[in-house]
């Protein structure tokens, strides 16, 4: 299982979200020069184009339309915080800071027993852990074997001096672990191996790699306490993704975009 805090910064458009709730609080006391925000076709085609690198593909007319939107809510926000006598710059950067340290500081709304509980049914499939073994890894000279006193059940830690360049206890890692650290290739020899059977499954600078399985762990799925507070934050942020999302929106109501023609467009 892969328990990771969901939402953290993975979109462009988060950085202004976040940005809105600053100045979402603010925007009353000051009005806009304009409530009409031009964009060119341009931009937004310069925008798709730069998304599209980054993932290395063509994007879909549904995803062209997706990042069209979040480039007109940025426009929106940009003007928010000129509105506010501010430039897009490193002031910009200081609330974007001001706004984690609140956020991290924990005063967010905090979801109540029932709630966290209903979370985490809706996503239990998220806190599931994959199948993973905790192995033994022998690194020797490329080309030298395997040293004959582990088949005769000498343990690597009590090889004598010189007889392996290094060893280490791997503990419980599941098959994406292993492709991270070994390959593909690697991960499924070792994964696949007969457990406390030694196969020769890497290579690398420092030498030749063995590894052996110690330990199977079956999936399991955790209970609610034993990842408690893994799920307590993914709630907290997809709830605070939402409200600042919908300020966004709110703020988008505010003004009239015209996205103009490209040039070459009669």
């Amino acid at each position: 299982m892969k328990l990771s805090l969901q939402g953290a910064v993975r979109e462009p458009l988060f950085h202004f979200v976040l940005l809105a709730a600053a100045l979402f609080a603010l925007a009353a006391l000051f009005g806009p020069e304009s409530d009409v925000i031009e964009v060119s076709r341009e931009e937004i085609e310069w925008r798709i184009l730069q998304v599209e690198a980054e993932q290395g593909r063509r994007l879909t007319d549904d995803e062209r339309r997706v990042v069209e939107e979040e480039y007109l809510d940025e426009r929106v926000l940009v003007r928010e915080a000129q509105a506010l006598g501010l430039s897009v710059d490193e002031r910009i950067d200081d609330i974007l800071v001001q706004k984690m340290l609140h956020v991290l500081s924990g005063d967010v709304i905090q979801p109540s027993d029932d709630e966290l509980a209903m979370y985490y049914l809706g996503n239990v499939e998220r806190y599931e852990r994959a199948p993973a073994v905790t192995i033994d890894e022998l690194v020797v000279v490329e080309g030298d074997p395997l040293p004959p006193a582990l088949l005769d059940g000498v343990e690597p830690e009590d090889l004598p001096a010189g007889s392996a360049i290094g060893h280490r206890v791997m503990p419980r890692l599941d098959l994406s672990d292993l492709g991270f650290l070994f390959g593909a290739e690697g991960a499924d020899l070792i994964f696949g191996a007969d457990d406390g059977s030694w196969v020769d499954a890497y290579r690398s600078v420092r030498g030749q790699h063995w590894f052996r399985i110690k330990e199977r762990f079956a999936a399991e799925t955790p209970p609610l306490e034993d990842v408690r507070d893994f799920v307590r934050m993914d709630w907290i942020t997809e709830y605070e993704d939402r409200r600042l999302l919908s300020r966004v929106a709110e703020l988008r109501a505010r003004y009239t975009v015209i996205v103009e023609p490209a040039r070459d467009e009669p």
